[in-house]
């Protein structure tokens, strides 16, 4: 096939940072463009559920908890503020974002199809979404995907055991939380949430959080989080996670110590993979 015979010069799956510029920068130079985005929300997981919705969460809770900033002076509001106060601040900054983004795009001629996108050929896609499915073909094809949370080891989580990807979306705030994963995302929430007063366990089978940082910066964190009130179970594994099935369910991790766990939330926050498995279609042509 010829460039010429392809309804799209450039598809890209995905409107995160890589396909939001992949689009706009094919589009200006006079190329044919579409982008297909699976969430209702423009801007990938970055701005869904990823780093946006996360640094908005914790200057929410700066200003929340009255935490001194730069200027020396501290921010007077509840202490212990209620969960919606969090989230819709950041449902405002997402929109606003989400409102840019699209207005980036239609200036300049992307066309946006809402929908998952599926490969039947190394130049078709499949798109399905509310209206149904479309075929589309294209002579390149950027994956921009991004990523999605390893998923934790068990169903039915009922809001109790969540990932990263989930935070935003709690009912309320918990009094205890079980941060499964020392990594920086989960570093991250533990201080955060400890900073709104709940009470935090850290969880990880490595001797150490945050290894490519200096041993003293780490050293100096671990300090501070624990004045918090923030718990370390390091050079310690989660051997099963379940739910207490109450009427008011309670996570369970029993570590492979023996050791037992219960906290109202267990964040699982053991790394991310790649978002590509729905590209892989069942109807390959």
């Amino acid at each position: 096939m010829t460039p010429d015979s392809f309804e799209y010069d450039l598809v890209c799956i995905g409107s995160g940072p890589a396909g939001q510029r992949g689009a706009v920068q094919a589009a200006k130079m006079g190329r044919r463009v579409a982008l297909v985005e699976k969430r209702s929300t423009l801007g990938g997981i970055c701005l869904d559920t990823g780093t946006i919705p996360s640094k908005t969460f914790r200057e929410a809770v700066v200003w929340a908890v009255g935490v001194a900033r730069g200027d020396g002076k501290a921010r007077t509001s509840p202490p212990r503020p209620a969960i919606d106060q969090l989230i819709d601040r950041i449902a405002d900054v997402v929109q606003c974002e989400a409102t840019v983004i699209a207005n980036q795009l239609s200036r300049n001629n992307v066309e946006v199809l809402c929908g998952e996108a599926a490969f039947v050929a190394p130049h078709r896609l499949r798109v399905g979404g509310p209206a149904g499915w479309r075929e589309l073909t294209a002579a390149n094809v950027l994956i921009a995907t991004g990523t999605e949370p390893v998923a934790p080891p068990i169903v039915g989580r009922d809001g109790v055991v969540i990932t990263s990807d989930e935070v935003t979306a709690i009912k309320r705030l918990p009094r205890t939380i079980a941060v499964v994963g020392a990594g920086v995302i989960g570093i991250e929430y533990a201080s955060m949430f400890s900073a709104l007063g709940i009470e935090v366990t850290v969880i990880d089978r490595r001797d150490r959080p945050l290894e490519f940082l200096d041993s003293e910066i780490v050293d100096e964190l671990i300090h501070q989080m624990r004045k918090r009130n923030v718990h370390f179970r390091l050079g310690e594994a989660v051997e099963s996670l379940e739910t207490d099935g109450g009427a008011s369910p309670r996570a369970v991790l029993t570590l492979e110590s023996g050791k037992r766990i219960v906290a109202d939330v267990a964040l699982f926050s053991v790394g991310r993979v790649g978002a590509t498995a729905s590209l892989a279609s069942s109807t390959r042509a």
